[in-house]
């Protein structure tokens, strides 16, 4: 009787996934807490507002105490192949599942205060919406696996977990903008994703594996032609492109910035974004082999063409906004041209330099959203012109957005100079390394559009400090009004939470060898 199954090969691989289980502790939590909160919605309903709350903090905090013990059980291995190698767990995972943690405590506390569309019965709140924070967590889930991800099989899931969680949240404002933005991130992710798997399947078809690091992949690889190798991986960086926002696939993002609420846009901003760029460091030794095997397939040229470009549209498109959400939408696509600048570089340096952005970006951007969500409550409205004479009545806010947007632009005494800093560093010490004249050129052009961010990141203060506030009492009536009335006090909460996003931006400027020195510690 013929055997199909062998049963050695079949008790390796249960072996394996066995021993894996005591690695994902961290998954298992966010996991186990997903679980729970659905039942606790299902069970208590409307009633369980401040227990959501409770839970979902909780939550948080048992994951990034999860890491740690992650990280100290993975200390005598330095990284490790996990569930037949679908997952690889190593340092850079756990410090960006880390950050991707702490976004979600942010996006909590940012949610609770804030309102959330306009009924006839009232007025929508999303830390009473149970389904809310379910999704949140979902796709907190879904980006830790993405930053796992070794197999382009579990790239490809992780991914989509991330994408759905996201087209839903879009539509949390329950209003026609977020209707349609949510349509519209839907569309355009349908596309990237249909690409992106159609890539890989080209690739699976050329090579024979999914795993990144396999060599019978790059073997297989190098004997296919040139423009068919080509059409493989444009579409599978179609997909990273998308998550990243990078130009010409940032179409989605200023509509969906716009019409998602705050705390969900403070989130994407961050999470999507740094899960496919940590995506996109482990592919890189991949295309890096190609490389070497076919000069003219250069990947670092490519990419630079898409960082410049990004930078450069990201930028210019900024300056001419009004809403501030939108103008923000903007200066993130051109931070991840920046962000790509250091992937460019690929260097233990560059990758450290990345892990530094992505900590002060996540700082830099929930308190640039909350402050905006502070603002609007204020004037009720999101525009930039709203923010005149904001410098007298409210001083205290009107400095903390003015040391925002100095570090969003990359400006000393905040560690938005110092990230800069750093991703410009590794990059001129590659150009020393490679001598080439790409490197000389992404510098040039990095700290040519540092100098055009300044003209709309310090309009917001500019408006502030030097226009005088408009009397809009008579522009608003009826509902709209009596909403704006009843929000206008700033709570303590939304203070303390501004004062500690902002003081480590100033801090780290002094001390940034602090986060250099726990990034080199957990050993990326």
């Amino acid at each position: 009787m013929q055997q199909f199954i062998d049963t050695d090969t079949l008790e390796r691989q249960l072996t394996n996934i066995t021993e894996s289980l005591r690695y994902l502790l961290p998954e298992a939590v966010l996991l186990a807490f997903l679980l729970l909160l659905l039942l606790s919605d299902l069970i208590f309903s409307k009633r369980a507002t401040y227990w959501l709350i409770s839970i979902s903090l909780l939550g948080f905090i048992a994951h990034l105490f999860s890491l740690y013990l992650q990280w100290k059980t993975l200390l005598g291995t330095q990284e490790s192949l996990l569930l037949l190698d679908m997952l690889h767990l190593d340092g850079m995972a756990i410090f960006f599942k880390g950050l991707f943690s702490l976004a979600g405590v942010l996006a909590i506390l940012l949610s609770i205060h804030y309102r959330s569309g306009t009924k006839e019965m009232g007025i929508e709140s999303l830390r009473s919406l149970g389904e809310y924070y379910v999704i949140l967590y979902g796709l907190i889930l879904g980006a830790s696996l993405m930053a796992m991800s070794a197999n382009f099989l579990m790239l490809y899931l992780s991914l989509e977990l991330v994408s759905i969680c996201s087209y839903i949240l879009t539509n949390f404002n329950f209003d026609k903008k977020s209707a349609e933005a949510g349509i519209k991130y839907l569309l355009f992710g349908g596309v990237a994703s249909g690409l992106m798997l159609y890539g890989i399947s080209l690739i699976y078809g050329f090579g024979g594996s999914l795993l990144f690091t396999d060599l019978s992949l790059l073997e297989g690889l190098i004997e296919i032609p040139a423009p068919a190798l080509l059409i493989a991986i444009m579409f599978v960086s179609a997909g990273l492109l998308f998550k990243i926002s990078s130009v010409p696939f940032h179409i989605w993002t200023p509509d969906v910035y716009e019409g998602a609420p705050t705390p969900v846009v403070a989130l994407f901003s961050v999470v999507p974004k740094l899960a496919g760029l940590v995506l996109l460091l482990r592919i890189l030794p991949l295309f890096d082999g190609l490389y070497t095997n076919i000069p003219y397939l250069d990947w670092q040229w490519a990419l630079s063409a898409v960082a410049i470009i990004t930078i450069v549209v990201g930028n210019f498109a900024a300056l001419s906004q009004t809403n501030a959400k939108r103008m923000l939408a903007y200066s993130s696509i051109a931070h991840s041209g920046f962000l790509l600048i250091g992937v460019v570089a690929y260097s233990e340096f560059a990758t450290h330099s990345i892990a530094f952005y992505a900590a002060i970006y996540l700082l830099m951007n929930f308190a640039a959203f909350l402050l905006i969500k502070i603002v609007s409550r204020q004037t009720g409205y999101e525009y930039i012109k709203d923010y005149k004479g904001l410098g007298k009545e409210l001083p205290l806010l009107a400095i903390l957005i003015l040391i925002v947007m100095i570090s969003l632009t990359g400006l000393p005494p905040t560690a938005g100079f110092t990230a800069k800093l750093f991703i410009f560093s590794s990059l001129w010490q590659t150009y020393q390394d490679t001598n080439s004249t790409i490197m000389v050129l992404l510098l040039l052009i990095g700290l040519l559009n540092t100098v055009v961010s300044l003209f709309y990141y310090l309009k917001i203060p500019y408006f502030m400090f030097f226009k005088q506030k408009e009397d809009l009492s008579e522009e608003k009536s009826g509902l709209e009004s009596q909403i704006i009335d009843s929000y206008r006090t700033i709570h303590l909460k939304d203070k303390v939470l501004a004062i500690i996003l902002i003081f480590p931006l100033l801090l780290l400027f002094f001390k940034a060898d602090w986060l250099m020195e726990v990034i080199k510690m957990i050993h990326f």
